[in-house]
Order: structure tokens, then sequence, then C-alpha cells
């Protein structure tokens, strides 16, 4: 739940920046010239980007949030230290290629993704759990 709150409380902040965004771009529309329109196409560019950023990110916590509630951890994983965890998941990964489709993928993604995770390579944990939601659509 504080996790939700926080997504919220971002979500009332990149409105409230896209509104100023949109009000400055509004003001030098309203200037014009070639440097107002310059300007405020320039801000516009800005505000659509804030925007589709934002509607990607969120998308993508709402689809991984779906993944973490179907997500069951495998018996063997408890227990285990992060570089145990991260070998087993990706022998799992591997196994999976060869194995029994996109339900078992998906949930192999996931492991990765986790494994990355309790390393703090964030990076890799997004990019397995981007595979995680794209194996569990296909």
């Amino acid at each position: 739940m504080r996790d939700k709150l926080f997504v919220g409380l971002l979500l009332l902040v990149t409105a409230a920046y896209a509104w100023g965004l949109g009000w400055i771009a509004w003001g030098f529309a309203r200037v014009g010239g070639v440097l107002g329109y310059g300007l405020a196409g320039g801000i516009v560019v800005l505000l659509v980007l804030t925007v589709w950023v934002t509607w990607r990110e969120v998308l993508f916590g709402l689809a991984a949030g779906r993944l973490a509630a179907r997500y069951r951890p495998p018996a063997e994983a408890e227990g285990e230290d992060a570089r145990a965890e991260f070998e087993a998941a990706r022998t799992a990964l591997r196994q999976e290629a060869f194995g029994d489709g996109a339900e078992g993928e998906w949930r192999a993604w996931f492991r990765l993704a986790l494994a990355y995770d309790a390393l703090r390579d964030r990076k890799g944990a997004r990019m397995a759990t981007r595979r995680a939601i794209e194996a569990a659509r296909g």
C-alpha cells in the first residue's frame, strides 16, 4: 500500500510538472514570433516526452506487479544466497528454453529478474522483467 501511495504522489508531481510546462509553452506561444514559437515547440516536445515516459513506466510497473502476484518461487530457492539463486535462475532459464512453453518461460525470466535484483543489478533486473512480461503475453 505504501508503494502505491508513493507512485500516486509521483504521478501527481509529474502532472504538476506537465501542467507547468504547458503553462510556460502557452506563454511563449502568446508572445509570438519565431523565438516564442520555437521555445514553445521545444517545451511541448519536453511535455510529450514526459507524458510518454511516465505512461510507459506506469504500464511496466502494473505488468510487473501482475506477474509478481502470480509468481510463486520454487522450493529450492528458499534460503539460498543471492549468487547461488542467480546461478539457479540462469540454469532454470536455459532448461526452460527447451521446456514447456510460455508459462514456464515467463516464470524463469521473472525468477532471473528477482535474482538480478537481489544482486543489486537493476539494469539486468529490468531487462529480465521486460522479457518475462513479453513471454507472459505471448
